[in-house]
């Protein structure tokens, strides 16, 4: 029986690692997971340019030059499945995660070309979006930190959003962030899956924002919409 081959890239710790372990024994077909990613958060004027590169690198180009140096094999062969580890900060922009954001959108256009091609080949392209997600990643997002003194060029009503978000933001990790497990099911079953879709989402809670996102031509009602769902506080929101 022919072996299966598994790459995953992003495996230390987290999902990445989940999945070796899971697949080690269990491996139920050949593809490829992208999955290494690193978050940025902050206000815009804080980045360096630098900074901004470095997650441009991982987050998109390190996923262009691994799918490059599989994919002539796989079109040899005419089967396969990508995978890639996406966010619904991918679809959806959220404050103060503008190149994060940013590099994810440009992930999920890659993919999404990507898969209308592919589709020739026998090979399918599946991005798992995923929402907060009890990991590492949060820990190691490289974060503007209001108490180091790294805001101070910032506007004061900018750091006041800030501060909520961050609020926010640990309000949503504690309320909603799915479990590993949770997540490595989904992978599973675009694994498993003989023709995967385009997309998997572990999580239905941000899905409202991603319809009225989709619904609105013209993106206002979305802009107000997610501008309540961070800002708002705790007992302004249903």
């Amino acid at each position: 029986m022919e072996k299966t081959v598994v790459l995953i890239t992003g495996c230390s710790s987290g999902i990445g690692l989940g999945l070796a372990v899971r697949l080690a024994s269990d491996s139920a077909g050949a593809f490829k997971v992208c999955n290494a990613g690193v978050g940025l958060m902050g206000p815009l004027e804080c980045h360096s340019y630098q900074t901004m590169k470095m997650i441009f690198d991982v987050n998109l180009f390190g996923t262009i030059s691994t799918i490059q140096a599989f994919l002539p094999g796989m079109k040899s062969r005419k089967c396969g499945k990508i995978i890639v580890s996406s966010s619904v900060g991918g679809l959806q922009g959220v404050p103060f995660n503008d190149v994060y954001c940013a590099s994810k959108f440009a992930v999920e256009g890659l993919c999404e070309s990507l898969a209308v091609v592919l589709q020739h080949f026998n090979i399918h392209v599946s991005l798992i979006e995923c929402g907060p997600v009890n990991t590492d990643f949060l820990n190691n997002v490289q974060c503007s930190d209001p108490e180091d003194g790294s805001l101070e060029s910032v506007d004061p009503e900018t750091r006041d959003l800030y501060g909520r978000y961050l609020q926010h933001c640990q309000t949503i990790f504690q309320d909603v962030a799915q479990d590993t497990e949770d997540v490595l099911r989904v992978f599973m079953d675009a694994i498993q899956a003989p023709c995967p879709p385009l997309r998997y989402f572990t999580t239905q809670f941000f899905m409202p924002l991603m319809k009225l996102k989709l619904s609105c031509t013209n993106g206002s009602d979305y802009v107000r919409a997610m501008h309540k769902f961070v800002f708002s506080s705790k007992d302004d929101k249903p």
